[in-house]
């Protein structure tokens, strides 16, 4: 018997593009006519996802398997994709101290989240020389055979420019993530671009070393 989340995978997988909560919904409705409500839904695709802070504290058994990009599109999480798993909130993460009680706060979270996202990298963009001046921005959400970088940008020496953001404490996952985009691109371009970590708080001993060393 098919249970939601398979039927939510297998459409999922067939869309190499990702799909919207509304084109999610519409599928389950359609292929599985009043088996269950759109509230279910909405609490599943909030469980499974592997971005969500606040899903590792209220359904901790479930799979999470879905990553929600800026855009609002679900797709099928993939660590060489999207990079590792650095979302998992320590025990006292303020993040996860969100209690939601009904189906419309888990909605209301989830887009809050992804929007407040948008916006911060949106006003990165616009305001990219006021972390370095000169800075030209070529691209943002570019996936590569590595994950997907933030933004891309180039110097006034016209060198490439990796932009990596975390809204939350950076941790040492995030400096993994960072190498492997500057071998991809070393390998691409034939020299090694430059990258720059923006996040809330640098609280890890070994980026708080690299931050120093700078």
């Amino acid at each position: 018997m098919t249970t939601m989340l398979s039927g939510i995978r297998q459409f999922i997988e067939q869309r190499p593009d990702g799909a919207t909560t509304q084109e999610i919904r519409r599928h389950i409705e359609d292929t599985y006519p009043g088996r269950w409500s759109a509230g279910t839904l909405t609490t599943n695709l909030y469980a499974c996802a592997v971005n969500q802070p606040g899903a590792y504290k209220h359904h901790r058994s479930t799979e999470k398997f879905l990553f929600k990009d800026v855009e609002g599109k679900f797709h099928i999480y993939e660590s060489e994709k999207y990079g590792p798993n650095v979302w998992v909130p320590s025990e006292d993460d303020e993040t996860v101290s969100e209690d939601p009680s009904s189906n419309e706060q888990i909605e209301q979270l989830i887009e809050a989240s992804i929007s407040f996202e948008k916006d911060v990298e949106a006003h990165l963009i616009r305001n990219l020389d006021s972390i370095e001046k000169g800075l030209r921005f070529v691209d943002r959400q570019v996936v590569i055979d590595v994950g997907r970088v933030d933004i891309i940008a180039e110097d006034i020496k016209q060198r490439r420019v990796i932009i990596e953001l975390k809204l939350g404490d950076a941790k040492d996952a995030a400096v993994g993530q960072i190498a492997r985009y500057i071998g991809w691109y070393a390998r691409k371009d034939g020299k090694p671009p430059r990258a720059m970590l923006i996040a809330g708080d640098l609280t890890s001993p070994s980026l708080f070393d690299m931050q120093q060393k700078r």
